[in-house]
C-alpha cells in the first residue's frame, strides 16, 4: 500500500500544472505558436496566455482570465487561446474567454525555479492579438521582477526586503538592517 501511495504521489507531481484553464472551450479561438527558436525556455516550463480584460463569467464581467496554457518541451508548441462568445442578444449564453482585438499577455512558470514571471515576446508572424487567426512567437524575454514581487510603489525591493536598498552589504547578509529602512510592510 505504501508503494502504491508513493507512486500515486509521484504521478500527481509529474502531471500537475501551474496554469490550469478553468473555462470550457467555446469553439472559437486564436492560435499562438511558440517556435522552436525560443532559447529562454527550458523543458517543463509552462506558458500561460491571458486576456487582461476578457470575459470572466457567464454574466459578462470583465477581468484577467487565463485562456490557454502549454508545457514547453523544446520543440514548437501550439496553444489555442479560448475566445469568448456572447449570444445574449439572441437569448443565449455568454461564454467566458478572450475578447477579439485584445492583446495577449504572456506569463511563464519556470519549473526549475518554481516562480511565475511576466514576460514579453517577439512576434515572427501575426499581431499578438486575439483575432481568430494565429500569431507565431519567436522569442520570450523575462522581466527582472517575478510576479508577486513587491515594487513598493515604483521602487525595487532588494534581496534584504528594503525598497531601493543597497542589498546584502552587511557582514551577515541581510541582518542589522536599520530600523528606518522601509519595506513593503512599512
Amino acid at each position: 500500500m505504501k508503494k502504491y501511495y508513493l507512486l500515486l504521489l509521484s504521478c500527481t507531481f509529474l502531471f500537475s500544472h501551474h496554469f490550469n484553464v478553468d473555462i470550457s472551450d467555446t469553439g472559437e479561438s486564436t492560435l499562438f505558436i511558440f517556435q522552436d527558436t525560443i532559447s529562454s525556455l527550458e523543458p517543463g516550463d509552462e506558458v500561460g496566455l491571458f486576456d487582461q480584460e476578457g470575459i470572466v463569467d457567464s454574466n459578462g464581467n470583465i477581468g484577467e482570465i487565463l485562456i490557454g496554457t502549454g508545457v514547453w518541451d523544446g520543440s514548437q508548441l501550439s496553444v489555442a487561446a479560448i475566445a469568448s462568445v456572447d449570444l445574449s442578444q439572441f437569448g443565449g449564453p455568454i461564454l467566458p474567454g478572450s475578447i477579439n482585438g485584445h492583446e495577449m499577455t504572456l506569463k511563464v512558470w519556470k519549473a526549475t525555479e518554481q516562480i511565475e514571471y511576466d514576460v514579453t515576446y517577439d512576434i515572427d508572424t501575426g499581431s499578438g492579438t486575439f483575432n481568430g487567426l494565429f500569431t507565431a512567437i519567436s522569442e520570450i524575454h523575462f522581466c527582472e521582477v517575478p510576479v508577486g514581487a513587491c515594487d513598493c510603489n515604483g521602487n525595487i525591493l532588494d534581496e534584504c526586503g528594503v525598497c531601493d536598498g543597497p542589498g546584502a552589504i552587511y557582514e551577515c547578509g541581510c541582518s542589522n538592517i536599520l530600523d528606518e529602512a522601509c519595506d513593503c510592510d512599512e
